[in-house]
């Protein structure tokens, strides 16, 4: 990548001379690397990873930058490069609407300020929106307050440029230039994703910086995401988007890139059915308001507030229907109300554009649960609310009122199918997933019920309080041991429970269902008398009224296990196999599996 990197001493001197800047510019090319939304595997954009510098003498990407600035010519390569790669970029038949992050130089900065004009028709000429060019700035580069870096990344913000601050975590934290300056964008370098997840203090640490930047309205990207398990951690930890292996390599091959990725659409599908979505609750409660173009004229701005004399705020979106932020009618109150402000303000000449104005404002996307919603709001009281987008393109708006009222709907649905004593989802949760899990056939599909076996004389012998204990402690346990996203945990009634799980391997859950059962055997031991226990069993009525010996409490387990590409199955189907697997575990020492091919 072209980053400003000092390489080590002694690496300068290993090129005898330094080639033309022609023959650089001819002998690389850039490599194009997707990132790509986390929530819907569509892609947002492409880094341009500089490739072919070693075929030209030189041991690394930051040693020709090296060479070039000390031959003076470092701002004019930078320049022919963003050119190039922007070429390449215009000429992908899927560039529309993308963004292409391109990494700069600091040293060449100052240039690319003074050239942002010169870009922006070279863009134009391209047919490329000035939104659409995002200048990727590493952290470990050396911008001062108020340099001319600095205020080249103004200038460029100004006329659309979008920034990222990338390789966050791997230098010094540059807060004060995310703060002033306002990058749209901050790049998590790897070593804050890799084993995350068996890292709490790393997780604390990500969450927390994910929660700020979502707060200003900064959109977070990790970058080496090479794992299932990486992927997985960077949706539970909140992750706008992701780069890396798992999605696709740097590519040199720029006709074989794609507007989304089959990878993350999977895991998208996955990650849904494991979670109940409150996409119908938000867009039942979405609040219709008025957008405006970033190249709204300041005149149609005040025209628009006038207009709409509700309105305190309108979201900015760009010409792809991608929201930018919200200009509020607060912030123009000063210039409206005074005696020239407004036609101040309007005056072209005086170079004030609605891009001056416009707020950051956190995003989600519409399948965002509403409590991670609320988090935004835990962090900040001030905010004016939340804009929603579908296919990273603007829905609708989301305000504090309607956040409260999607939580209150939420919480009653929760209340009416949750079971009131082990708070796990009921039948109609339970029935949604058994038809979801019919109706998909990426992966493999596991199905488990579990009922106790001599409940009824427990009960009758140590009171139906004692069989609630037992009850939650069964809850309990599974919810321990079919932890995680690939699982759902479901309570049908008495003493029966449901388990699901899909793209995990049947062994894998016929391990997991034999520790519930062989945990729940050995805790529940401490719920009877010692001489029950030292007897292994009790004595007590059955249904006949016959006094008769009766085992301590277990749990029988039936399996049903249906294959990827398995079409035939259907709720018929599963409820008869389930029945006779329900008798046979019984009869088979407390397990019975049966597969669906």
């Amino acid at each position: 990548m072209n980053a400003a990197v000092s390489t080590p001493a002694g690496d300068v001197d290993t090129v005898e001379s330094f080639p033309p800047l022609k023959e650089i510019i001819h002998g690389v090319r850039h490599a194009f690397q997707p990132i790509v939304h986390l929530d819907t595997g569509l892609t947002h954009g492409f880094e341009a990873l500089l490739r072919g510098t070693e075929t030209l003498g030189f041991k690394s990407i930051a040693q020709l930058f090296d060479l070039a600035a000390e031959n003076g010519i470092v701002e004019e390569l930078e320049s022919q490069l963003l050119t190039k790669a922007l070429t390449d970029f215009a000429n992908l038949s899927c560039a529309e609407g993308l963004h292409l992050f391109f990494n700069i130089d600091a040293r060449s900065l100052p240039e690319i300020g003074r050239n942002v004009p010169k870009t922006l028709n070279a863009m134009a000429g391209l047919g490329l929106s000035s939104t659409q060019l995002c200048l990727e700035v590493s952290e470990k580069s050396d911008i001062s307050q108020d340099s001319a870096a600095t205020l080249a990344l103004r200038k460029a913000r100004d006329n659309g440029i979008k920034i990222a601050l990338d390789d966050i975590g791997e230098g010094y934290a540059r807060l004060r230039l995310l703060h002033e300056e306002h990058a749209e964008y901050v790049k998590f370098d790897r070593y804050f994703i890799n084993n995350v997840a068996r890292d709490p203090k790393k997780k604390l640490f990500v969450s927390s910086l994910i929660d700020m930047f979502e707060v200003l309205g900064i959109q977070t990207i990790a970058e080496g995401v090479e794992t299932d398990e990486d992927l997985s951690s960077c949706r539970e930890l909140g992750f706008d988007m992701v780069q890396g292996y798992l999605v696709a390599r740097p590519t040199l091959d720029h006709q074989s890139l794609s507007r989304s990725y089959e990878s993350l659409l999977s895991a998208r599908r996955r990650d849904r059915r494991s979670r109940t979505s409150d996409q119908h609750l938000l867009r039942e409660q979405i609040v219709e308001v008025p957008t405006l173009n970033i190249e709204t004229p300041m005149q149609d701005v005040f025209d628009a507030f006038r207009t709409h004399e509700n309105a305190r705020l309108f979201p900015i979106l760009d010409a792809n229907q991608r929201p930018l932020g919200i200009i509020r009618d607060a912030d123009l109150k000063a210039y409206a109300f005074s005696p020239y402000g407004k036609d101040l303000i309007v005056n072209r000449s005086f170079g004030k554009r609605l891009g001056d104005f416009v707020r950051p404002c956190p995003v989600a996307d519409i399948h965002t649960q509403a409590e991670r919603i609320l988090q935004i709001y835990s962090h900040n009281d001030t905010l004016n609310g939340v804009i929603i987008v579908e296919n990273a393109r603007y829905a609708g708006f989301l305000d504090n009122s309607s956040l409260l009222r999607v939580l209150n709907d939420k919480n009653l649905i929760s209340a009416r199918e949750m079971n009131p004593l082990t708070k796990l989802p009921g039948n109609t949760a339970i029935s949604d997933f058994i038809a979801d899990a019919l109706t998909e056939d990426n992966d493999t599909r596991s199905l488990l019920h579990f009922d106790f076996d001599n409940f009824k004389p427990f009960n009758d012998t140590y009171g139906f309080r004692q069989g609630d204990r037992a009850l939650l402690l069964f809850a309990e346990t599974l919810r321990q041991v079919f932890a995680g996203q690939d699982y759902f945990v479901g309570h049908i009634g008495g003493d029966d429970f449901f388990v699901g799980a899909r793209g995990v391997a049947s062994a894998d859950v016929s391990r997991l269902a034999y520790e519930a059962r062989k945990q729940f055997a050995e805790d529940v031991e401490s719920f009877y008398d010692r001489e029950a226990r030292e007897r292994g069993s009790i004595e007590a009525r059955g249904r006949d009224g016959t006094l008769r010996s009766y085992p301590l409490l277990t749990c029988s387990a039936a399996m049903l296990v249906i294959d990827p590409e398995e079409d035939q199955a259907d709720l018929e189907t599963v409820l008869t196999a389930f029945a006779e697997l329900k008798k046979r575990a019984k009869e088979e020492g407390g397990f019975a599996f049966h597969h669906i091919i």
